[in-house]
């Protein structure tokens, strides 16, 4: 086998292997890194809009709590009373009386600046007392009581004192703006608790800001709404560009919804000015991982090319041909191991092609002993002796089986099939019971579908002779030699060969057993005298199936011997 000649070299795969890694890396490193600006940005957008809905919410608390404080002492001092008692009782309001209200509105707008006042009685036929700028002009014909104002604080709970809506439900004015919010007051009598007014307080969207803090906060926006939906402030611009982070918080004091807006401009440059730096990074360490990791796969893979070489002229049968490298490495461990192992294989070609000779020779020898020259002779005297009498039947066929054995056994060495290995034993107990006058009788039970799988030549006939002659021949005991062929329960292919014939001692079956131990180095029992033996099919067994192959052998004296040899199904 030559090696192909290709473009994808160990060189070049780590080449590229190297590059991928390590840009690998910085893209890994530039995401992490801008996923951790963008949580940390959040994380202070997220603590900035915090601290400023904390602020509002304090400072809105405050001043509304202040805003309360102050009414509820101007409603309810004995001066406002006795006004607004006097004018809920007459059916004229007299300009005197408008007066004084007009002068307690203007006493209580220094502790409201820039908001505007507007008080309204409970008696329709009183007008309502306007605190507010000069250019606010009354409308004509106007009854509070039709306000959307009036009839939302008219359904609420009478302990209810205030209400919060905004400008578009009150009408009061020709001119009147319609931006930010009105709080209104329940005004009570002291005595009765009835209802005798009701105090608005305007308060304008610049009021709100200047409150709130809101006018010196560039990024920052707020939008304020009521409980049911309505729209007190919004300070973000219509012509906002951007992506804006958003926050929002619930105010328990006013019952109001803070929604916070806040640019992420400013985020988003520097996450775009940092990503750019670290892809130039990335572009510049790349390039220097690439020169720096092709100076490395050179130097690591000229080892190997040269290991490549040597094996390519190993491959083509040319051994012994040593390389030398100093890298101190494993690639230089792995050059001396394969030195070692070329001298090896050098070695191991010559003792091979010796071996193989004397294989040869060896094997030679093994096909000139298969037949056993005194059965060979006893044959022949058989055949002799029947040729004096009238059976040439009998001649015909016991020279068929002999000629046959031959032929089987003058085959190559090796394996052949179950079929073929029967056959040949059926001639050889045929040739047996001539010679001994039937001492014995064969029977057999085998399985048809296994007779195509494969078994070693000349196997069975040594288990065979050794049952006819220790079981039977040898004291002249009459019996049965079985032979069967079947599968075992773990699919193997189960051999028997059993005679009912003398036995064996305990003694004698120990020895036995001690000799087919594979770790045995004995030598062929004594009981062998020719053939290939036992013992030495047994090693044949155990070299060709291995692991597979299992034998068993059980005896008693005067109830015979059984052999049962356990081998792999294998097609030939």
């Amino acid at each position: 086998m030559v090696f192909p000649r290709c473009t994808h070299t160990i060189e070049n795969d780590l080449i590229r292997l190297i590059t991928v890694v390590l840009l690998s890396s910085i893209l890994l490193c530039t995401i992490i890194s801008n996923v951790m600006l963008y949580k940390i940005n959040q994380e202070n957008v997220e603590r900035y809009n915090n601290d400023m809905l904390s602020q509002i919410s304090q400072s809105s608390s405050s001043y509304f709590l202040n805003m309360n404080h102050t009414i509820y002492n101007f409603t309810c001092s004995n001066q406002v009373q006795a006004k607004l008692v006097q004018a809920s009782k007459s059916r004229v309001f007299s300009s005197a009386t408008s007066v004084n209200l007009r002068d307690f509105l203007i006493l209580l707008s220094y502790s409201l600046p820039d908001c505007e006042l507007h008080l309204f009685m409970e008696n329709p036929s009183v007008l309502p007392v306007h605190l507010t700028n000069i250019n606010f002009v009354a409308t004509p014909g106007y009854r509070y009581k039709d306000d959307l104002w009036y009839a939302g604080f008219s359904s609420l709970p009478q302990e209810r004192m205030v209400h919060i809506t905004t400008p578009d439900e009150c009408h009061y004015s020709l001119n009147g703006g319609n931006d930010g919010l009105t709080v209104i007051y329940r005004i009570r009598n002291n005595s009765n608790l009835n209802t005798i007014g009701y105090l608005l307080v305007d308060v304008s969207e610049r009021v709100l800001e200047q409150t709130l803090n809101l006018r010196k906060q560039e990024q920052f926006y707020l939008k304020i709404e009521t409980s049911d939906g309505k729209l007190i402030l919004n300070t973000v611009p219509d012509n906002r560009r951007g992506n804006l982070f958003e926050m929002t918080a619930y105010e328990p004091a006013m019952g109001w919804t803070l929604t916070a807006y806040t640019q992420n401009d400013y985020f988003e440059s520097n996450a775009l000015i940092v990503m750019c730096f670290i892809v130039l990074s990335a572009l510049l360490i790349g390039m220097g991982a690439f020169f720096f990791s092709a100076h490395f796969a050179r130097s690591l893979t000229e080892p190997l090319k040269v290991l490549t070489s040597s094996m390519q002229e190993m491959e083509a049968g040319s051994f012994g041909k040593l390389i030398y490298c100093k890298a101190d490495n494993e690639i230089g461990y792995l050059i001396d191991q394969y030195n070692s192992m070329n001298r090896k294989i050098d070695e191991l070609t010559k003792k091979k092609e010796n071996a193989e000779l004397a294989q040869k020779n060896a094997y030679i020898a093994v096909l000139q002993n298969q037949i056993n020259p005194h059965f060979l002779y006893n044959t022949l005297e058989i055949i002799r002796g029947i040729a004096d009498g009238p059976s040439a039947d009998i001649i015909r066929n016991c020279c068929n089986a002999l000629s046959r054995m031959f032929r089987y056994n003058l085959k190559a060495a090796g394996t052949a099939t179950l079929n073929q290995e029967l056959e040949q034993n059926r001639y050889y107990i045929y040739i047996m019971q001539l010679r001994f006058d039937y001492l014995f009788q064969a029977e057999f039970q085998i399985d048809e579908t296994l007779l195509q799988y494969k078994i070693i030549r000349f196997s069975l006939q040594p288990f065979i002779e050794n049952a006819i002659i220790h079981g039977f021949t040898d004291h002249q005991q009459r019996g049965t030699l079985s032979v069967s062929i079947r599968r075992n329960e773990d699919s193997r292919i189960r051999i028997g060969i059993r005679d009912d014939g003398h036995g064996m001692s305990p003694e004698e079956l120990s020895r036995l057993k001690h000799a087919l131990c594979p770790a045995s180095d004995n030598d062929i029992p004594e009981a062998e005298e020719n053939g290939i033996g036992i013992a030495n099919t047994h090693k044949r067994f155990l070299s060709y199936f291995g692991a597979d192959y299992e034998i068993r052998l059980e005896s008693s004296p005067g109830k015979g011997t059984a052999v049962v040899l356990l081998i792999p199904r294998i097609l030939i």
